[in-house]
């Protein structure tokens, strides 16, 4: 398990990297969440992602262009254009943007990251499936072009069980779901990007029950 995990987050951080270097634009609402203000940013209405990781299917009034990596004959990715309307002005629309693009990393057919983009270009959200199976295990949230939050499944139930939370691009707070159980039960704290504390649940009602403060001495 660790070492299938192991490559499945290097596989992540390559796709990453190639996502940006092959970058590839939507104007969904953003939605508040939780009490203290954070914001993530739903799927555009438009997206129609099919159940087994197949390329998503083109809205009444997309185009789909694709692009063959490997030249193979066979299409890894998939652009999806069409109108987009600007959110701080919804009378402006586009006649063609670029609203998501998928790809397929490992060339066996089906999509291994989702990226969205907004009316700016800016990345909205991405879904990123680790373990190829055709489900997203890791989505990742951003708000104006800044990393908000994310949410993993490491056990591939289709679950999110650990979440990161960053605050100006820097980690913030993680929680997790240490025994996959639908609760959390242990919760991180970060200053600076650096570890401040830890909260555990040790007897599963969903409260922290001891502290563990990190050592601060150089």
């Amino acid at each position: 398990m660790k070492r299938h995990l192991g490559r499945a987050i290097l596989f992540a951080m390559a796709v990453l990297w190639s996502v940006s270097i092959f970058g590839c634009s939507t104007s969904p609402q953003v939605m508040p969440t939780g009490s203290d203000g954070e914001q993530s940013v739903e799927i555009p209405v438009h997206v129609t992602r099919a159940q087994d990781g197949r390329p998503s299917k083109a809205g009444s009034d997309e185009k789909i262009v694709q692009y063959d990596l490997n030249r193979d004959n066979k299409p890894d990715v998939w652009a999806y254009l069409g109108p987009m309307s600007n959110p701080d002005n919804p009378q402006e629309i586009t006649q063609e943007g670029l609203r998501h693009k998928e790809w397929d990393f490992n060339f066996d057919g089906k999509v291994d990251i989702c990226r969205y983009y907004d009316f700016k270009g800016g990345a909205i959200r991405d879904e990123m499936d680790l373990d190829f199976d055709g489900h997203v295990d890791v989505v990742t949230y951003y708000l104006g072009g800044k990393k908000q939050r994310q949410e993993y499944d490491y056990n591939f139930d289709n679950t999110p069980d650990f979440w990161k939370f960053f605050e100006k691009d820097k980690l913030a707070r993680t929680e997790r779901d240490r025994d996959f159980n639908g609760r959390i039960d242990q919760w991180e704290y970060y200053i600076g990007g650096k570890l401040d504390r830890i909260g555990l649940d040790e007897d599963g009602d969903g409260q922290i029950d001891k502290w563990i403060q990190q050592d601060k001495a150089e």
